[in-house]
């Protein structure tokens, strides 16, 4: 099954591919992939990018090269990739991927964040041994993403172990 952290990324593949022009069903499975999670979704969008539409979005966007297609997780990715949808850094579906992603999903972020961190949502992910999500907030009127790990093998006693993404070096150090 689609991890959650890849499904608005391939949405994003299909959305370049596809140069903003989608049909009803494939804007309404990227709500579905994206906002609830749905996996007959994710592999309704799977069956339209192919691995050289990925290699060809990473590139364009200088993203790091990672296998989305193959539901590979990267913080580093990640956190690059939803820089560029707050920052509407990319040509197609911006607004359409922060909308389906501006939820809260039982994540998180909203416990760990400061109270003068305007929340807006984000994307969890629950793959292999770690739980991850990506954050979306305003700081003073900037808008951020970053990548948050809550569990796994990364720091001592399992704290806080990772923030990346979106140089947001005020809450960093």
């Amino acid at each position: 099954m689609g991890g959650s952290m890849p499904k608005p990324a391939v949405a994003a593949v299909l959305l370049e591919k596809r140069r903003g022009n989608l049909t009803r069903d494939e804007f309404q499975n990227i709500v579905y992939a994206c906002d609830q999670s749905i996996n007959a979704s994710w592999f309704y969008l799977m069956a339209r990018i192919t691995h050289a539409d990925e290699q060809y979005f990473e590139r364009k966007y200088s993203l790091p090269n990672v296998e989305i297609i193959n539901n590979w997780q990267s913080p580093r990715f990640y956190a690059e990739f939803y820089e560029c949808c707050v920052n509407y850094r990319l040509d197609y579906g911006c607004e359409l991927l922060l909308e389906a992603m501006r939820r809260d999903q039982y994540g998180l972020g909203r416990w760990v964040m400061p109270a003068s961190i305007n929340y807006i949502g984000g994307k969890t992910g629950n793959y292999g041994e770690w739980d991850h999500e990506s954050l979306f907030f305003y700081y003073r009127n900037t808008p951020y993403a970053i990548v948050l790990y809550t569990r796994g093998n990364f720091a001592g006693g399992n704290q806080l172990g990772c923030m990346m993404g979106g140089l947001f070096y005020e809450y960093c150090r």
